[in-house]
């Protein structure tokens, strides 16, 4: 019985590794989350691409962020070695931003992703002037939106990706929406 009891007990320590949480955050509502998201891709990463990086932004747009080493943040974000990565402070642990020069993503995870993608995209439309070069994508796999922007005689494209739980490959039990932002060559 002993025996039994240690192998029952040492499988529920190593259960929540494999587990996923009941919620994105306790917290941060998918609408809320939507908005911090929104904020991160067009009052940060489109200025820092335009810029010369998050380094460079205004004290007012880099205090929307902290920069973490947390490990499981990291790998949340899929961040390289080479990359910087931020938790946006609004959203922190469900809003993140990694940057490497010329290129800044955000992700975020519970909000709902086409609706998502549509309110970011129609933010870029506006102020600075991004352009839709195609119709929304609704694919099997995910959903998408490419948006271009011209600066300084180059490019810049924005390309919102995002999944739904059930969708094919998408694992997670909430939907994830990434941003990413970068200039073209």
């Amino acid at each position: 019985m002993r025996v039994i009891s240690a192998v029952v007990f040492t499988m529920l320590l190593a259960a929540p590794a494999y587990a996923q949480r009941d919620a994105v955050s306790a917290d941060l509502s998918p609408e809320a989350a939507a908005g911090v998201f929104r904020s991160a891709v067009a009052d940060v990463c489109v200025p820092a691409v335009l810029g010369n990086g998050v380094s460079a932004l205004s004290s007012a747009q880099r205090g929307m962020l902290r920069p973490t080493q947390d490990a499981e943040t990291r790998k949340q974000a899929g961040a390289s070695p080479d990359e910087t990565v931020w938790d946006v402070m609004d959203g922190k642990g469900v809003v993140t931003v990694r940057e490497k020069a010329g290129r800044c993503v955000v992700s975020v995870y519970g909000p709902p992703a086409a609706a998502t993608i549509q309110t970011v995209a129609q933010a870029l439309v506006g102020p600075p002037g991004f352009q839709r070069l195609a119709q929304p994508v609704i694919a099997a796999n995910g959903l998408g939106q490419t948006l271009q922007f011209s600066y300084d005689g180059r490019a810049v494209v924005a390309q919102l990706t995002g999944s739904e739980p059930g969708m094919a490959g998408h694992q997670s039990r909430f939907s994830v929406v990434t941003a990413t932002v970068f200039r073209a060559q």
